[in-house]
């Protein structure tokens, strides 16, 4: 299974780990196939927090971007258009959470 790191805002990480945020909303694609699993980075700690997998991702072109769209990301409308910035993006399903008792350094995942 393809492994990678993403940095998430500390306010998206809580979410995630609460369940309450259960789609990632990115600018890219990875490059493998689902599922994979997704190092959580946690910006402004310094530290990978948890994990989770991807087992689905959905495209949303920019026109099609609407609240139904970006249900259970966390992302309001206007937010989402911001970030979007007229190109596509991508949601992420986010499965099988895992939240560390410590953070582990990125040097643990060869950064």
């Amino acid at each position: 299974m393809t492994e990678i790191v993403i940095s998430i805002r500390p306010e998206w990480v809580e979410k995630i780990f609460q369940l309450r945020k259960t789609w990632e909303l990115r600018k890219t694609m990875p490059k493998g196939a689902c599922p994979f699993t997704c190092y959580i980075y946690k910006t402004g700690n310094g530290g990978v927090v948890g994990s989770f997998v991807c087992d689905c991702v959905d495209v949303i072109r920019c026109k099609d971007i609407t609240e139904k769209a970006l249900k259970d990301t966390c992302v309001s409308l206007e937010d989402a258009l911001a970030y979007a910035d007229g190109k596509t993006v991508y949601k992420w399903r986010i499965r099988s959470v895992v939240d560390y008792p410590e953070p582990r350094p990125l040097s643990m995942y060869g950064l």
